[in-house]
């Protein structure tokens, strides 16, 4: 990395008594719109609060490209009035422009149409949460981007250890961060949190021949746990880049696929969470809006919300609505046991909401009983999918397009990387057919857990 100094002070002491400080002005804020929307005639009134101070460092092609540190703020408020919704929100830290987004949203309610389920919780419904006490560190708050240029290095010159390596873009931040909720009926909620986070993003190059381009991300809630973690990162993404050099073409076939924690997440949980909404139920459009309690996947599949685990960076102590969240399965060995409800899919479906409004948060598929070695030797020759990109049709449950950074197994052992290969298939023809989960599990830029799993019924076109 060129060695654009970065002229920051050793320390950037004060970050969380600085945030502190903004998150109690606007508290005190939010609690005056509370007041000035009722005597304006809110029958209902919601205030989000947000700040954050960010310092961020940008490496492109061996140099800094970008160094900054930012702060921000936001008020986002909700009014109901006669069952009629409007919404505002202002950046502006003042009581008088809070004061007239109260208005500017009673406005916009006023030429609402009348819904009989908007609601709001009250005091009882959602008491104050309990704090997470690995979300905030002071120390973190106070990591300066010098300290983050360092960091940087380290994880550049292991990452490109290997001369194939070339890396287009890294970057790295540091943020202390607020966010509250608080409502007319009682409800106040507040959390802090500190975060570190990382991304790469560049492809292998051995002389003529170029892979295609691949990502890795992480995070960390500590500064103390950030230089074995990015590392890790940096280690995960030099081995994709260079996995994916002197690729074959693979072979057309229809049966056995094995699907990355990756391919997972980007392809078959949005399938299963999209019908497993609250949203889809009541607009009518899940498959699944009366199997509460019926098998509609494979059994290998148990699925969970985590929001107070600190593996996920989503983790969070209250919902979207100010509703303290806690642990949820969503899939039990392929039964559905739940509608993920907020409080206005629940009105609308005669229900109560699970407090999962903007989850879910820390989301785990369960490790199976095979080995993936096993899972790699179920054909002769079986495609292990890494990426999707292409088209899906959460409706009707069907998918098309190139299968990246994937690679061929024969008789069990490693063949290579394949050109980009079309994959294709239909969801509901095959979420039967989940044929086996392997014991290992991956977590993906620390939002999400999944083993690999062995799918039947996957067309496979070889480019």
């Amino acid at each position: 990395m060129t060695d654009n100094s970065i002229t920051t002070p050793v320390a950037n002491a004060g970050t969380g008594e600085a945030l502190r400080k903004t998150s109690a002005e606007m508290e005190s804020i939010a609690r005056e719109i509370l007041e000035h929307g009722r005597k304006k005639g809110a029958d209902r009134i919601k205030v989000g609060i947000s700040g954050s101070i960010t310092r961020r460092l940008v490496v492109e092609n061996k140099e800094i490209t970008l160094a900054n540190s930012l702060e921000d703020q936001k008020f986002s408020l909700v009014v109901h009035k006669d069952q009629k919704k409007g919404s505002a929100a202002t950046n502006i830290v003042r009581p008088e422009t809070a004061r007239k987004a109260v208005e500017d949203a009673l406005a916009l309610a006023s030429f609402s149409v009348a819904d009989d389920a908007l609601n709001m919780p009250d005091a009882t419904q959602a008491p104050r949460a309990k704090s997470l006490d690995f979300m905030f560190d002071e120390r973190t708050a106070d990591t300066t981007l010098s300290e983050l240029q360092e960091l940087m290095g380290q994880a550049l010159a292991r990452a490109t250890a290997d001369k194939r390596v070339s890396i287009d873009k890294f970057e790295m931040s540091v943020s202390a961060s607020f966010h509250g909720l608080y409502n007319s009926l009682g409800v106040a909620q507040m959390e802090t949190q500190t975060m570190l986070g990382w991304s790469f993003f560049g492809m292998g190059v051995d002389g003529d021949a170029v892979s295609g381009f691949d990502y890795d991300s992480g995070f960390a809630w500590k500064t103390g746990d950030t230089a074995a973690r990015l590392m890790a990162t940096a280690d995960a993404f030099a081995a994709k880049v260079t996995g994916n050099l002197h690729p074959r073409k693979a072979h057309s076939y229809k049966g056995l696929v094995v699907f990355s924690p990756r391919a997972v997440e980007e392809l078959l949980a949005g399938f299963m969470l999209y019908h497993a909404s609250g949203s889809a139920v009541m607009d009518g459009k899940s498959r699944w809006d009366k199997e509460t309690g019926n098998a509609v996947l494979s059994p290998v599949i148990t699925l969970r919300d985590h929001p107070h685990s600190q593996a996920f960076a989503g983790a969070t102590t209250f919902d979207g609505d100010g509703l303290p969240t806690r642990d949820h399965t969503i899939f039990d060995s392929g039964k559905l046991c739940l509608h993920i409800h907020d409080c206005y899919s629940a009105r609308r479906c005669k229900t109560t909401s699970n407090a999962m409004s903007g989850g879910p948060f820390g989301m785990a598929f369960a490790p199976g009983g095979a080995l993936l070695a096993d899972l790699l030797r179920s054909r002769r020759e079986i495609l292990l999918v890494d990426r999707f990109s292409g088209n899906t049709d959460a409706i009707k449950g069907d998918f098309s397009g190139v299968a990246k950074s994937s690679r061929l197994y024969v008789d069990g052992k490693d063949g290579g990387p394949v050109t980009e290969t079309m994959i294709a298939g239909n969801f509901f023809e095959f979420a039967k057919r989940i044929e086996a989960a392997s014991l290992e599990t991956e977590s993906i830029g620390g939002g999400f857990s999944s083993p690999w799993l062995l799918v039947d019924g996957i067309s496979v076109t070889g480019g």
